[in-house]
């Protein structure tokens, strides 16, 4: 291990080491905490796997009240605080993750912000919630958690694999043993020999925790006001997309049978101006394609515009490959 990381590595420990001391800084909620995180700078599919455990709970568990924590990474709010409740317009600047999750569960409150547990607080006092949801909070200290599932990337390169600024860890490896479960994901997208080598090696570092693989799944094409639309074989599109692994969401459409002719990739979590989408749309009716994004991108776009675009946005679920649900694991 190089200075750089050593340096990271230990300043990593030292944070996790006051907390464990200094236990009852840690906040205890009244309410179950589930946490959704990872090890790594992003790009898990951490945003699919949220969605589909809020979905199945309601599906299967109705009269459970359940609130969401998020940090708002970038956004104004990350340092003071944002609620998202009910059918309302909510800031553009707000993260895509939040937004989507008010658009798709209104009825569920999303609390926005860096300080999880003055969140937490606030929530509490507000909607008395049996089951919080703890958006990318392996790495959050300040609450205590009841279960936590981590996401791997079958996609990822072994290279990944360290510390940053050399790899895309955030925490050192043995981090992995103090996880519930282990969710391997976007196996559609990775090969078998993937799978296989990250399944070893996840066994090898964390042999004790339980492995599940995962998959994203097309959902299929939707429009902006959630009309769904199919298009003939032969169609042609412009991809375009502002997230962590834009290969995932080419081989997705490709796996529903769509055709890309041209790809365009942003900064994930690049906020699109008028002029980058002015340019996408000249660019698709000069060379006549469809444009197609993901519906995190596709929420930063007004309505207005993505109707002038004719934009089409691609909606995915993440289940278990052995077809059981996620909150059969917690």
């Amino acid at each position: 291990m190089n200075i750089l990381s050593q340096i990271y590595s230990s300043l990593s420990c030292l944070e996790r080491n006051f907390f464990d001391l200094f236990y009852f800084l840690k906040h205890r909620t009244k309410a179950k905490v589930i946490s959704i995180g990872n090890l790594s700078m992003g790009g898990t599919g951490k945003t699919p796997v949220l969605f589909e455990i809020l979905q199945e709970l309601q599906q299967q568990k109705p009269n459970l009240k359940i609130m969401v924590l998020t940090r708002g990474y970038r956004c104004p709010y990350e340092n003071s605080f944002y609620e998202l409740y009910g059918k309302k317009k909510h800031p553009f600047e707000l993260t895509d993750e939040a937004l989507i999750l008010n658009k798709r569960f209104p009825n569920i409150p999303v609390m926005v912000g860096k300080n999880r547990h003055h969140s937490a607080i606030i929530g509490e006092i507000r909607y008395n919630p049996d089951l919080i949801l703890l958006d990318d909070g392996f790495q959050y200290r300040r609450i205590y958690k009841d279960f936590d599932f981590i996401l791997w990337d079958a996609m990822s390169k072994p290279s990944e694999a360290q510390l940053i600024p050399y790899g895309r860890l955030r925490e050192p490896i043995e981090r992995l043993k103090q996880a519930n479960i282990i969710l391997l994901t976007r196996c559609e997208s990775a090969s078998k020999e993937q799978i296989r080598y990250w399944e070893d090696w996840l066994k090898e570092k964390a042999p004790n925790i339980p492995i599940i693989k995962t998959q994203t799944i097309c959902e299929g094409l939707f429009k902006y006001d959630g009309k769904a639309i199919t298009y003939n074989k032969g169609t042609e599109f412009l991809a375009f997309s502002a997230i962590g692994r834009p290969e995932s969401f080419y081989k997705q459409l490709e796996q529903c049978g769509y055709t890309i002719s041209l790809k365009r990739e942003f900064r994930d979590h690049h906020r699109f101006s008028e002029k980058d989408l002015e340019n996408l749309m000249k660019e698709s009716e000069e060379k006549n394609l469809q444009l197609v994004c993901t519906e995190k991108d596709a929420i930063k776009i007004n309505a207005e515009l993505a109707k002038k675009m004719n934009l089409n946005i691609l909606r995915i679920k993440a289940v278990p490959l052995d077809q059981k649900s996620f909150i059969s694991l917690f």
